[in-house]
């Protein structure tokens, strides 16, 4: 997203602007009354969130002009694009955007966090930030899916139960299942949540926790994670792939997805991008994981690109028998 876009849609959140034109108002003389702002700010607002496809005008098709010309009749209204502000129950309806202006209120207390360690509570950045984010996880692009299972399976030919750890709204585990395997998914109690809506015509297991504390120890052939390994310290990651080895039957395979430095184009950036979201996240290199992965009990390491995507393949094996 352009930080333009970005910043703009953020601005028009923060003021009420995108909750008065989704519901209550409709002209630009109506919005601003309604979040007690310019009328020049509601118009100008208005008519780039049409041109970028948030809302459509219904009425005067001449838009523009000064202040009190055309434009100021026209009537605006949300289109699919912009449902994520108002539909949170489904989360294939949210899309990225949301949590994308979450993240923006993060970015722009980054000096804070800087100081401090500490980014804003998610709470205190948005309500909703639980659905946003998993609105956004869930809108992976299929390839990408279909990209990184592959690549899991490769690992395992021969797997049958899958363990998704932090899989968030399901998309992995859904594909997995496609493919035929049993699947267990691990996320935290309010992701587990979601997902009992999100999932109840699925056939997934599904279990709240947290991954850096344990995993069910069943045996599994597979542990996957998607773009989990940013999201944690180097600590976290350790246990993380320790409590993997633990959960994994001998012979199975743990198989990460994420940016590794180095490798991805923009991995440092994605670091920085984590230092303003998270209190202990960044990205790492294929050195550090291949110390975790050795440390963990793990043999044949590999770190490779998954194709189609800008992202990289950490896998290793858990010993046989």
């Amino acid at each position: 997203m352009d930080y333009r876009e970005a910043l703009l849609l953020w601005a028009a959140r923060e003021t009420g602007v995108i909750e008065a034109v989704t519901t209550e108002a409709g002209t630009p003389a109506e919005v601003a009354a309604a979040a007690d702002v310019t009328e020049r700010a509601a118009r100008i607002t208005l008519e780039a969130m049409a041109e970028l496809g948030y809302l459509e005008a219904v009425g005067d098709e001449e838009l523009g002009g000064t202040d009190d010309a055309a434009g100021t009749d026209v009537r605006y209204e949300i289109t699919n694009r912009a449902l994520g502000f108002v539909a949170k129950a489904d989360v294939r309806s949210i899309g990225s955007t949301p949590h994308a202006l979450d993240c923006v209120d993060r970015w722009l207390a980054l000096p804070e966090t800087m100081r401090t360690g500490s980014p804003p509570d998610a709470e205190a950045v948005s309500g909703d930030w639980t659905a946003n984010f998993m609105g956004a996880m869930a809108s992976v692009d299929d390839a990408t899916v279909r990209a990184s299972v592959t690549a899991a399976v490769h690992r395992n030919p021969g797997a049958e139960r899958v363990l998704d750890a932090g899989g968030g709204p399901g998309v992995f585990a859904k594909e997995f299942v496609r493919r035929g395997f049993e699947v267990t998914l691990v996320d935290r109690p309010d992701v587990i949540d979601v997902d009992r809506r999100f999932l109840e015509h699925e056939p997934v297991d599904l279990v709240a926790g947290d991954i850096t504390e344990s995993l069910p120890a069943d045996g599994f052939d597979i542990v996957f994670g998607s773009r989990v390994a940013h999201t944690m310290s180097p600590d976290g990651n350790r246990q993380f792939l320790a409590n993997a080895y633990d959960a994994l039957g001998p012979g199975g395979a743990v198989v990460l997805t994420d940016k590794v430095r180095g490798r991805a184009d923009d991995a440092a950036l994605f670091g920085a991008h984590m230092l303003a979201q998270t209190e202990a996240g960044d990205t790492y290199t294929e050195a550090q994981f291949a110390e975790w992965l050795d440390a963990a009990g793990f043999e044949d390491v590999e770190v490779r690109d998954v194709p189609g995507t800008g992202d990289q393949v950490i896998a290793g094996r858990r010993p046989g028998d």
